[in-house]
């Protein structure tokens, strides 16, 4: 892994939650949380540059979900158009994304989904190659059936999917989260640490 930002870790101490911010819809009732990062999906990409705008001079810290953004491809070209614009931080599932967002500076978290125990070893050699500063890792219900030594390869980790209460985000966090992220916007300004 790649040190971990110290801008982050202050965040996420203050409050684990990172928003995620489905469409421009859902972006002032982002800015208005005390909420500090988000990943921000389902923009097109007309709309990424405004919004990174409005989330900037709010003092957010936001990381675009390439895999869920209309418009932006799989490739250098659009990660130099997020950097153009601003964009700090980047989310995909993908591993030569990560390791080319990592090359240029930029701060990066892959989305890893363990559906079962057969693609755990796929996932961590992916993660092992990519050295992303976060792992999103989706459900967070499966979080619990993993060893310490499994969860080690894919750490530091956000839990994601399926986090719906205080409670899920206080558990995340006693299993070893970094941070939560979670759309339900009633628990973006959770502050449980």
């Amino acid at each position: 892994m790649i040190d971990f930002p110290p801008e982050l870790e202050v965040q996420l101490t203050r409050n684990p939650v990172i928003a995620s911010v489905f469409g421009a819809n859902s972006i002032p009732g982002f800015v208005m949380s005390d909420c500090r990062i988000c990943i921000l999906a389902h923009l097109e990409l007309h709309e990424l540059d405004g919004a990174l705008k409005v989330l900037d001079r709010a003092g957010k810290f936001t990381f675009v979900n390439m895999d869920a953004c209309a418009g932006l491809g799989q490739d250098k070209g659009a990660l130099e158009y997020l950097r153009k614009i601003g964009t700090r931080g980047v989310v995909s599932t993908r591993t030569a994304m990560i390791q080319r967002a990592n090359s240029m500076g930029m701060v990066t978290m892959q989305k890893v989904f363990v559906t079962d125990r057969s693609n755990l070893p796929r996932s961590t050699v992916a993660i092992e190659q990519s050295k992303p500063h976060l792992v999103q890792l989706m459900p967070w219900p499966v979080v619990s059936h993993l060893s310490a030594g499994e969860l080690k390869g894919l750490s530091p980790f956000v839990a994601a999917g399926f986090v719906a209460t205080a409670a899920d985000v206080a558990q995340a966090l006693k299993e070893g989260a970094k941070g939560i992220s979670t759309s339900a916007a009633e628990l973006w300004d959770l502050a449980v640490r």
